[in-house]
This record gives structure tokens, sequence and C-alpha cells, in this order.
């Protein structure tokens, strides 16, 4: 139980100080609709994943695999300079991409670009601290992570605090970002020969790669339907948003335990899902505290609030379950199998979430795809699986079953 709270509480922690940046700006400009910032550069959060997961997980992998630096040190390199171009892209265009979301233009382009500008940062830190968690220094990533973190909060707070002017406000946050983002850039470059394998590093990342591609035209194109309805949905659908993020990234220790615990042959799938419910239903009650504490304050309109809120609340139940049974099936089954349900879910959430014709197209798509794929992993378990009085997942002997119903 020690371990689920020790890792959730990690991930939370990060995930919940990106989402308190945006939140606090928007109370100490009196103008909260600042805060919606987060839900209109959230698609980009899924570029960030998919160019650490080619550039620099991969390569880590590859490194790691083939005892080659030169990989880790390539991957760096060439993975940020396609972050540049890309980041740097959306920023020339940043009047089109907030138009495209559906959203004032004038009012949000400058916390958009800092926005924008914060991502890219975000992408850098993290691919050296991958690098460092590749070679075992955990708790030098972790600094480097943390730090990072805590100065963008600072940063944009205390000087929102001094003056209300903008850009001064995204050139302090930028400019510290690019300090301290370069220090650890330059303790981590060194000499190398280039080495970079395109189908060997998706190969290792294709999975996740493809998710976030799917995650990316979910909210890029979902929200922009949704953002068309109104500010009262915008505002609503943020605020949400903002309060359940960081609930969901600490969630997503649940199945990283269960990989952890399947790999030592020590899984319990009854424990398993016993302390699941337990973290799951604290960080729900997280997040419903938030949301009766401070809808107000945000101009959210209590129903149209409490359905988003309700959507989440119910697939974050269905996850308990879900993330434990689709990592057991993805190790102990069929990896490929496994793949092609995840794969196929989010395909049709992505659909859904695009050709919904109403404000709650993304959350409807994502409770389908939550309970369409747990239904389709629970089929799975239970027709080539049963629980011993033990609580532990054991294969069913067909052969045998198929003699005793011949007798």
């Amino acid at each position: 139980m020690k371990r689920y709270f020790n890792m959730t509480i990690t991930f939370f922690f990060f995930s919940l100080l990106n989402a308190l940046t945006f939140l606090m700006l928007g109370i100490i400009l009196h103008d909260t609709s600042f805060s919606q910032i987060f839900s209109i550069t959230y698609p980009l959060q899924f570029v960030l994943s998919i160019l650490l997961s080619f550039f620099i997980s991969s390569s880590n992998i590859r490194a790691n695999k083939e005892n080659n630096e030169n990989c880790v040190q390539s991957g760096l390199v060439l993975g940020t300079i396609f972050a540049v171009l890309i980041f740097g892209i959306v920023a020339i265009f940043v009047d089109d991409y907030v138009g495209f979301m559906n959203m004032d233009v004038s009012h949000f382009r400058i916390f958009a670009l800092m926005s924008i500008g914060q991502l890219f940062f975000s992408f850098v830190i993290n691919s050296v601290a991958e690098a460092m968690y590749f070679k075992n220094q955990d708790k030098k990533a972790n600094i480097c992570n943390s730090c990072f973190i805590v100065l963008n909060f600072a940063s944009v707070v205390i000087t929102a605090l001094i003056t209300s002017n903008q850009l001064v406000i995204l050139i302090v946050n930028l400019i510290s970002l690019l300090i301290y983002v370069s220090v650890w850039f330059c303790l981590v470059i060194q000499k190398f020969k280039f080495d970079f394998d395109i189908v060997k590093n998706f190969k290792f990342e294709s999975l996740y790669i493809l998710g976030d591609i799917f995650m990316l035209l979910i909210y890029l194109f979902g929200f922009s339907r949704a953002f068309s309805y109104g500010q009262e949905y915008v505002a609503a659908l943020n605020f949400v948003n903002l309060i359940t993020d960081p609930q969901w990234d600490a969630l997503g220790g649940i199945n990283k335990i269960a990989k952890i615990e399947i790999s030592q042959n020590c899984y319990n799938y009854r424990k398993a899902l016993k302390h699941s419910a337990i973290v799951t239903l604290f960080y729900i009650s997280t997040s419903t505290v938030l949301f009766f504490s401070l809808f107000k304050v945000y101009h959210v309109i209590l129903w149209i609030g409490a359905i988003y809120l309700g959507i989440q609340v119910v697939d974050m139940l269905l996850n308990t379950i879900k993330a434990n049974i689709q990592t057991y099936l993805q190790l102990e089954f069929s990896a490929t199998i496994s793949t092609i349900i995840y794969m196929t879910c989010k395909a049709i959430r992505t659909v859904l979430s695009i050709f919904i014709m109403n404000a709650f197209n993304t959350n409807i798509a994502q409770i389908v795809g939550g309970v369409l794929g747990l239904a389709i992993f629970e089929i799975i378990r239970f027709r080539y699986f049963k629980m011993d009085k033990d609580g532990v997942l054991q294969r069913r002997n067909f052969d045998k079953t198929l003699k005793m119903e011949g007798k």
C-alpha cells in the first residue's frame, strides 16, 4: 500500500504544480479565464510526449541494449532540434492555433505563447532527466525535474504578484527556464558520434507513440469542437481538467506498480485491485472537494461542471480494474492482442471526439472507450484465467477441463 501512495503522490505533485500555475495566474490577475490557457495548449502536451518517446526514451533503451552512449547524445540533440522547429512553428502561428481552438486570440495570445515556451523547456528538461533515470541516477533526475517545476510556478506567480503586464510575466518566466535548462543541458551533453536509428526507435516505443498521436487528435479537434459551444462550457471543461489532470497523472502509477510486481513475480490481483481502489477513491475525493470549493470562483455553472466531473469520476473507477488487467494481459497473455485492443479503443475514442456534435464530446468518447476496453479485457480474463483463493491469477487448463466435461 505504501508503494501505491509514494509513487502516485510523486506523479501528482509534478502535475499539480503545473495546473496550479494557471489556476493562480487567473486568481492573481483577477481574470480566471486566463486559467483556460491550460486547456488551450493541452493538446500540445501530447506532442511533447511523442517527441520524448521517439527521440529520448527509445534512444536510452537502445543505448542500454547496445551499450552505445552515442544513441543518447544523438537523440538528445536531434530531439531538441525537432522540438525547436515544432514548438517554434506553433509559436509563430499562435494566432491561428488559438483561433482554431475557438478562443479569443487577442485575449489569450501572450499567455498561450508562454505556455508553448514552457512546453518546449519541459521537453528539454525531461530529456535530460530521462537520461539520468536510465543510468540509475534517480535522485539527481528527481532534483532536476522538481526544481524545474518549482521554478516555473514561482517565476509566474511571483511576477504576476508584482505586475499585471502579460509580456513581463512571459519574459521573466521563459528567461528563468532558459537559464535553468541550459545549465542542465550543458552538464549532460558530451562529445559524440551521431548514431540514430529511426526504425529501432519507433519499434521500442511504438505503442506509446501511436497512443499519443491519437490523444493529440482527440484533444486538438475534440476541444476545438467543445469550445465552440460557448464560454460556459469552456469554463467548466477547463476547470474540471485542471482539478482532475493531476489525479489522472497520479493514477498512472497503478499500471507502473503492476508492471514492477508482475516482472518480480509477486503480483496479487486481489490485493492490487484493493489497493488501487483505495488510492483511486482518495484522488476522486480530492477532485470532488476542489470542485465544490472553487467552482463559483471560476464562474462554473454547476450542472455543466458536474457532468464533466461525473464522467471523469466514473472513468477513474473503471480505470481501477482496467489498469491492472490490461497490464497483466499485456505481460502474461499476449502483447499483440492487448496492443490491438488498446489501439482500437483509442481509434474509436478519437472518431467519437471529433464527430459527436455537442460540448461533452471528448468526455462521452472517453467513457465509451473506457467501458469498451474494460469489457474486452475482462472477457479475455474470465475466458483464460481464474483467481485462486490467495488472489493470484492462474491460467486455465483447457485440456483438463475438456477431459472432465467428456466424463
